[in-house]
């Protein structure tokens, strides 16, 4: 049977399909039938229009569209919220001075492992003061700057820090900070653990809250400066140790194209070192790290070597020459060294 309600304006008895719902009345319907709404309209159609328009000009700030400030406000605390594709392979030119005449001298590291109870934080700090003593003022880091998090199982038992604000404030105070060094990084697989779980991009919150380190993005960056054209390429891989070291980077040297072969390579990830000279003219080093043996590794049979590397170079027509590199290991690890 057709439902029927009377309208409290013209007083007709009509068609429930006459009314607009109204989920805060009791039947669920408005008291006022459409037509006698759309006379109303007609009626007062001067006198609306302006009501809106008081309301509009009257609540404008309120009624803004915040979506751009609620994504600045998210970036600033370092979650990873763009309508861009996320940093990878991208070229930079920082601003890098020449050691003497056209002679340059670079820090490498790679994988300190922030937050993880076998960090090695005093030999990672006894590093960056030997680069200061060199008149080093730029070292690059070829990611995982932070342990991260449910990167395997059990990990958890190896961290002081859990979560990513708790490796974030830590890194921000105590990571070394020296007069005049810049340190220039990519992240890692272990910091990109806090991107997928939570879209939290900690490489643009170190970079925002501390002026000597620059984000570089994700897993790759490529390095310009002086005219130069592919002068180095920061890399961090994945997966595990290969039986013959050299061959990660060897494979990584095949697969590039040969206007992405940079002069120099620098492989972050697997916590051992190796260098190869002159592989499809690409100077290649694999990097040690600042992170002793964990369970993780002793249950795979690895042991990581703890050290940084300083390369001294020339340019010469846009293009290295001379080049000479020294090894700053650290043959006994800290323990606890947090």
């Amino acid at each position: 049977m057709e439902q029927k309600k009377r309208c409290h304006k013209c007083g007709i008895l009509k068609s429930i399909t006459c009314f607009n719902k109204d989920v805060s009345r009791r039947d669920g319907y408005e008291d006022r039938c459409k037509d006698c709404k759309a006379v109303w309209r007609q009626q007062n159609k001067h006198k609306n229009t302006m009501y809106c328009k008081t309301y509009r000009d009257k609540n404008r700030e309120r009624n803004r569209d915040h979506t751009e400030d609620y994504i600045h406000f998210l970036q600033d605390k370092g979650f990873f919220i763009t309508k861009k594709a996320e940093k990878r392979d991208y070229r930079f030119k920082p601003d890098i001075t020449p050691y003497k005449g056209n002679k340059y001298r670079i820090g490498f590291i790679a994988d300190t492992q922030i937050g993880s109870r076998y960090q090695q934080l005093t030999h990672l700090h006894t590093f960056y003061k030997i680069c200061q003593e060199q008149g080093i003022c730029d070292i690059f880091h070829c990611g995982d700057i932070v342990d991260g998090q449910h990167m395997y199982n059990g990990q958890e038992y190896e961290l002081f820090l859990h979560g990513c604000d708790a490796q974030t404030e830590y890194c921000i105070n105590q990571y070394p900070e020296y007069k005049d060094i810049t340190t220039y990084f990519i992240c890692g697989n272990h910091d990109e653990s806090h991107y997928k779980l939570a879209q939290y991009d900690i490489g643009k919150h170190l970079s925002n809250q501390r002026k000597d380190m620059r984000n570089l993005g994700f897993y790759g960056a490529f390095i310009d400066f002086a005219d130069t054209k592919n002068l180095i390429y920061l890399h961090h891989g994945t997966g595990g140790v290969a039986y013959a070291r050299s061959y990660k980077i060897q494979k990584i040297i095949e697969q590039l194209a040969p206007d992405q072969k940079p002069f120099m390579l620098f492989e972050g990830h697997y916590h051992v070192s190796c260098h190869i000279p002159e592989y499809r003219n690409v100077f290649a080093w694999q990097m040690p790290c600042f992170q002793s043996q964990t369970p993780y590794l002793k249950a795979k049979g690895l042991y990581p070597e703890i050290a940084g590397l300083i390369i001294e170079f020339m340019l010469n027509e846009g293009k290295p020459v001379e080049y000479h590199s020294m090894v700053i290991p650290f043959h006994i690890p800290k323990t606890e060294d947090f």
